[in-house]
């Protein structure tokens, strides 16, 4: 592709650490910048702990596992998410039960998660959808524990705070598309200090901190290795720096595409969303996308909603018409912390 849909925006000092952790020869699931990383994520983001692993998936995996949600339970979350959320709640043996969103803010619907509750919900996995923060305070009237997805919302905020802050505990990913990158990897925060470290338990094989091979539940090797986190920590030095990057690429695009036949995704007056990948919606999806793919544009349709796919449909207990509708006509337009005018432009003219 001549312009892909993203690409990392990498400098000398993550060059430096990788050097730096590769001489040292702490290469593997711990070292220094783990360390370092998990403390710069808990100050950015205000929260107690922070414990890096090897995945956005694999945190949400290992704080349901820490708070104890196991066969039987149940799990509300979006039916428009990347399918992580779904995928790890069936990982650790519960019932993902798929709720539709919210058409003024495309995340999780309070009301129709409120309908949705029983007996056996156990949790509600908030997904800050594309960078835009859910209704927390509305989500709260579930009384059941909220694990906030944060995953694509690095930056983002609303008045009560930062994405990344609410729940008991919330999760990022630095998957390479995402603004703050260590090529793979995640983390999982919280306030809660028991939780922070049943987390890094189950993260840690299971193995109590201080009595190597002592292990005291079933846990599982989701360390993230010193060499990633020597990009990540590198990164999370630059969070305002390349969240700001991709808001401006945000406004260039809103600028640029006025008067064309898109649609911008919305948002609430509450919110300040991140920009994970600008998005817009438009009738004929599918041609365009294809158009811009052949003008070597990497344009793509965003996901199909989870309740679409045969997979995901028998957890599907009512409809969600919201996440079909925004599936079926929204797409995502190259972005990238340091990307130019120039190459907005030339997204602009594929577009038309």
């Amino acid at each position: 592709m001549r312009i892909p849909l993203s690409q990392p925006t990498l400098g000398s000092q993550e060059s430096e650490n990788v050097r730096d952790a590769m001489a040292s020869g702490w290469i593997s699931g711990t070292g220094p910048y783990v360390d370092a990383l998990e403390g710069a994520l808990a100050r950015q983001i205000g929260r107690a702990s922070a414990i890096a692993v090897s995945s956005g998936t694999t945190a949400l995996e290992i704080v349901l596992t820490a708070l104890g949600v196991g066969p039987g339970d149940e799990v509300i979350l979006p039916a428009l998410t990347f399918a992580a959320p779904a995928a790890a709640v069936l990982t650790v043996g519960a019932i993902p039960v798929l709720c539709d969103i919210d058409p003024a803010s495309w995340t999780i619907d309070p009301r129709a998660a409120l309908a949705l509750r029983t007996q056996r919900t156990r949790a509600v996995i908030a997904v800050d959808l594309m960078g835009h923060p859910c209704d927390f305070d509305r989500l709260a009237e579930l009384e059941v524990p909220i694990v906030e997805d944060a995953a694509q919302a690095h930056g983002a905020r609303t008045s009560e705070g930062q994405a990344g802050g609410f729940g008991i505990a919330s999760i990022f990913s630095f998957h390479v598309n995402k603004a703050i990158t260590s090529g793979e990897g995640g983390a999982v925060l919280t306030d809660d200090p028991e939780l922070a470290a049943r987390v890094r338990l189950v993260a840690h094989h299971g193995m109590e901190t201080g009595q190597r091979y002592h292990h005291t539940v079933v846990g599982r090797n989701a360390r993230m290795t010193n060499l990633t986190a020597a990009v990540g920590a590198a990164q999370t030095a630059r969070w305002e720096e390349l969240v700001a990057g991709r808001r401006e690429a945000a406004r260039l695009y809103s600028t640029r595409l006025t008067g064309q036949a898109l649609s911008p995704r919305p948002r609430e007056p509450w919110a300040s969303p991140s920009c994970w990948l600008y998005c817009v919606t438009t009738t004929e999806r599918d041609a365009v996308v294809h158009r811009a793919r052949q003008a070597g544009v990497d344009v793509r349709a965003i996901w199909p909603a989870l309740s679409d796919l045969d997979l995901y449909r028998p957890y599907t207990p009512r409809p969600c018409t919201y996440a079909s509708e925004v599936a079926r006509t929204a797409m995502w337009l190259p972005t990238w912390s340091h990307m130019t005018p120039a190459d907005i432009d030339a997204v602009a003219e594929a577009l038309r």
